[in-house]
C-alpha cells in the first residue's frame, strides 16, 4: 500500500461499572472512536483533504493500550495478578465473531468480482487475516516487487488487528513481569514501572524513525515499529497523577482537551506535509493530551460533544464499521464509478449500518454471555480452532477456482477470427519473473552468470533490464560469450536520474543511489566489459514522478524530458569509456497502469478481448536514444516494439502461444527467451558482438 490504515480496536472496550466511579465507563472515549475511524473511511474513500487520516489507526493504538492496561491494573490492583484466562477469552469473544464474519463474507463477495489470478493472490492475505498475523505478512509482501499493490488488497484493513491482538497476547505477560521486577522499588515501585515503559515507548519510536528510510513498510506495518503508540496509552494509565494534575486545572485542561481533539483532525488533513512517522507521533501525543485532559476536564465542551448519545453508539460499534468499511469501498469501486466524497458518504452509512446489525445480533450477545465468561479455557480453544480452520481450511474452499467448463463455441469463434483462452497456469505465469542479479556488497564475480571466451557483455538498469537476462544468458551461451547481469528494481540505468519512492518502488533513493555508484565506480571498472547493454522502463510515459536536479519532484514535461537527455548523455559517457560499445534496448510497450492483461485472460472467453493499445510514435526519451545512435558511432538504440507487439498499436496478450507479460509490463522469462533469436542477429549484424565460430 501506499502505507495506508485501518483500525484494530476494542471497540466495547469501556470497563463498563457504573458511570462516574473511578473506573467507571468512559463515553467520551466511545465519542473519540467515532472520529478515529471516520478519519480512516475518509483515507480509504479517498477524500484528497484527508490524505493523513491513517493516523486515525495511530489515535486507536493509543486508546487500547490505555484502556487495556487500565483493565490489566484493576486485576493487578485487586489480586495481585492478572486473570489470563478471562483475559484472553474475553479478547476472543470481543473481536474474532465479527471479525471472522467479515473475513467470510469479503472472501466470497471478492471471489465473484474479482477475476481467478486476483482471488488466487489473495489467498495468502486472507489466511494471515484469520491467523493475526497481517501486518507481518505485508511487510514480506512489500519486499516482493511484482507482488500486487498492497493498497487494493482485500483484507487491508487487518494489519492493524494484528497489532493489536499480537500486543494483547504479550503486553498481560510483560506487565506481570514489570511488576515482578520493581516489586523491590518499594515505594518507588510505580515510577520505576513508568520508566522501564517510557524505556520501551522511546526505543519504538527510534527504531521506527530509523526503519522510515531504509524499511517503510516494517515502519508502517510493524509491531515493533507500533508499539511506542500502545505502550504510551498504557504508560498514561499507569501515571493516574496525570490526570489528577490535569484537574486541578479544568480550564485549562478544557481548552487543551479541544485543541487535542483540533490538532489530530489536523493531522489527518493535506493541511500539513510530514512523513508517515512524525505524522503518526503527532496524533500519539495529541491523543494522549485529549485522554488525559478528557479524563480531567468534567463538564467541558469536548467531554460533553463526545459523550452525545449518538456519538456513543456510534463508538460502540466502531470496531464493527471499522471491519466492514474496506470492502464496502471495493465493491463500490469494481461496480460504480462515483466520487471520493459520494464513496464517502455511502460507506459510512453502509459499514456503520452492517456495524450496527452485527453488534445487535451477534458482537453483543456474545460478549455480554454469562455462559461463555463461565467457560473460558473452551471459549479460548474453539477461537484458537476458528482461526486456524478459517485460515487453513475455510479459505481455500471459499477462494478454490471455480471448476472449467468446456467452451461450446470454441469451433464458432475459430471460424469467425477469434481465438479462445488456452488452458493456462496463472500462477506458473505469475511466477515466470526475472531474478534481480547484482553483486551489490558481493564480489564483482558474483554478477556474472555467464562464463565464456569471448566477449563481455553486461546487462545494468531496472527490473525490465532483468526480463532481457534469459534471453542474453541465451546468446552469451550460443557464442561463448561472458554475461554479467547488475540490475535493481525502479533504479534506472542513468546514474543521477532516481524516482520518487512510492507506487512499487521497492527501496528509496539512497538504496539506489548506493547501487549505482557501486556500479559504475567499482563493478564496470572491475569487469571491465566489452559491451554494456542498458534498459529502463518508459518512466515518463507511464506518468511515473522523478526527481530533478534540485531533489525536487519533477513531473513528466518538457523540463524532465531536458533532466532525461542530459542524465544520458552524462551516463552513456563514462560507461562507453575504454572503448566500450554500449546498446540502449528501448522501452517495450506497456498495456498501462490498472490493465494486466494476465487477470484479463483469467476471465475472459477469447484473447482478443485481452488486447490492448499502446502510442506508435517514440516518446521523447525514446527520440534521445536514437539521435545518440545516430551521432554516436559506440551506442545502438535498440527498437523490440514490433517483436513484443507485432501489430503495433494493437498488443497481443499472447504471442506464439507463450504469454508476453506477466503483469502488464514486464516480460515473462518464457517470452524474454523467444526474443533470444532476433536479439542475436541484432547484435551480430552490427558488429557488437561477435557470432561464434
Amino acid at each position: 500500500m501506499e502505507p495506508g490504515g485501518s483500525v484494530g480496536v476494542e471497540a466495547g472496550l469501556g470497563l463498563e461499572s457504573k458511570a462516574g466511579t473511578a473506573s467507571g465507563y468512559r463515553a467520551h472515549l466511545d465519542g473519540l472512536r467515532v472520529v478515529a475511524v471516520y478519519l480512516v473511511v475518509a483515507f480509504h474513500a479517498p477524500l484528497n483533504r484527508f490524505s493523513g487520516g491513517f493516523i486515525g489507526v495511530d489515535v486507536f493504538f493509543v486508546l487500547s493500550g490505555y484502556l487495556v492496561t487500565r483493565l490489566l491494573l484493576r486485576d493487578l490492583d485487586g489480586s495481585g495478578s492478572i486473570r489470563f484466562r478471562r483475559f484472553y477469552a474475553r479478547r476472543f469473544r470481543r473481536l474474532l465473531p465479527a471479525a471472522a464474519v467479515v473475513l467470510l463474507v469479503s472472501a466470497v463477495l471478492y471471489s465473484v468480482v474479482a477475476s481467478p489470478v486476483e482471488v488466487a493472490e489473495a489467498e495468502g492475505g486472507f489466511r494471515a487475516a484469520f491467523l493475526y498475523v497481517t501486518n507481518w505478512y505485508f511487510i514480506s509482501q512489500s519486499k516482493d516487487y511484482f507482488v500486487a499493490d498492497i493498497a487494493t488488497n482485500p483484507v487491508l484493513q487487518f494489519w492493524s488487528l494484528a497489532v493489536e491482538e499480537q500486543f494483547y497476547l504479550v503486553w498481560p505477560v510483560l506487565l506481570t513481569g514489570l511488576f515482578a521486577l520493581t516489586r523491590r522499588f518499594g515505594t518507588q515501585r510505580q515510577r520505576a514501572t513508568q520508566a522501564l515503559v517510557a524505556l520501551a515507548a522511546t526505543a519504538s519510536l527510534v527504531w521506527a524513525w530509523s526503519l522510515q528510510g531504509s524499511d517503510p513498510a516494517r515502519s508502517f506495518y510493524g509491531t515493533d515499529a507500533r508499539a511506542y503508540q500502545l505502550l504510551a496509552g498504557a504508560l498514561v494509565a499507569l501515571s493516574p497523577g496525570l490526570v489528577k494534575w490535569a484537574g486541578r486545572k479544568p480550564a485549562v485542561a478544557r481548552a487543551a482537551a479541544a485543541a487535542g481533539l483540533v490538532t489530530i483532525v489536523v493531522a489527518a488533513t493535506s493541511w500539513i506535509d510530514f512523513p508517515v512517522v512524525q505524522r503518526g507521533l503527532v496524533a500519539t501525543l495529541a491523543t494522549v493530551v485529549v485522554i488525559v485532559t478528557l479524563e480531567a476536564a468534567g463538564g467541558g465542551t469536548a467531554r460533553r460533544g463526545l459523550s452525545l448519545a449518538p456519538m456513543v453508539y456510534l463508538g460502540r460499534i466502531s470496531y464493527g464499521t471499522y471491519l466492514w468499511h474496506w470492502p464496502v469501498i471495493l465493491i463500490i469501486a469494481e461496480t460504480a464509478e462515483v466520487s471520493p466524497l459520494s464513496t464517502f458518504v455511502l460507506t459510512v452509512l453502509v459499514a456503520t449500518g452492517l456495524a450496527s446489525l452485527s453488534y445487535q445480533i451477534m458482537e453483543h450477545p456474545i460478549r455480554i454471555s454469562g455462559v461463555l465468561d463461565r467457560h473460558r479455557g473452551p471459549v479460548i480453544a474453539v477461537g484458537l480452532a476458528i482461526s486456524a480452520f478459517g485460515a487453513f481450511a475455510i479459505i481455500p474452499a471459499v477462494l478454490a477456482p471455480a471448476p472449467t467448463t468446456a467452451t461450446p463455441t470454441n469451433t464458432d469463434l475459430a471460424t469467425s477470427g477469434f481465438t479462445p483462452v488456452p488452458d493456462l497456469d496463472y500462477q506458473a505465469i505469475r511466477n515466470d519473473i526475472p531474478i534481480f542479479t547484482s553483486c551489490f556488497d558481493a564480489p564483482e564475480s558474483a554478477c556474472t552468470i555467464v562464463k565464456g571466451t569471448g566477449q563481455h557483455v553486461l546487462l545494468i538498469g531496472d527490473s525490465h533490464a532483468a526480463t532481457l537476462a534469459p534471453a542474453l544468458a541465451i546468446i552469451a551461451k550460443q557464442n561463448n560469450l561472458t554475461l554479467s547481469v547488475a540490475v535493481r528494481a525502479g533504479c534506472p540505468w542513468q546514474r543521477e536520474l532516481f524516482r520518487v519512492p512510492g507506487g512499487g518502488v521497492p527501496q528509496p533513493v539512497a538504496e539506489c543511489r548506493r547501487h549505482k555508484d557501486d556500479v559504475y565506480d567499482r563493478v564496470v571498472p572491475a569487469l571491465d566489459p566489452d559491451v554494456i547493454i542498458v534498459m529502463n522502463n518508459d518512466y515518463p510515459r507511464r506518468n511515473l514522478p522523478f526527481l530533478g536536479p534540485d531533489g525536487n519532484v519533477l513531473e513528466p514535461g518538457p523540463e524532465l524530458d531536458a533532466w532525461l537527455e542530459k542524465l544520458t548523455t552524462d551516463s552513456l559517457a563514462q560507461l562507453a569509456a575504454e572503448n566500450r560499445s554500449i546498446v540502449i534496448v528501448e522501452p517495450i510497450p506497456n498495456a498501462g497502469k490498472g490493465t494486466d492483461p494476465v487477470t484479463c485472460l483469467s476471465s475472459a472467453v477469447v484473447v482478443e478481448e485481452c488486447r490492448y493499445v499502446v502510442s506508435a510514435s517514440p516518446s521523447p526519451l525514446e527520440q534521445t536514444y536514437r539521435r545518440i545512435d545516430r551521432e554516436n558511432n559506440q551506442v545502438w538504440s535498440v527498437d523490440l516494439d514490433r517483436l513484443v507487439c507485432p501489430y503495433l498499436p494493437i498488443c497481443d496478450p499472447i504471442l506464439g502461444g507463450t504469454v508476453v507479460q506477466f503483469d502488464g509490463s514486464h516480460l515473462t522469462n518464457k517470452f524474454s527467451t523467444a526474443l533470444a533469436a532476433d536479439l542475436a542477429k541484432y547484435l551480430t549484424d552490427n558488429g557488437i558482438v561477435a557470432r561464434r565460430v
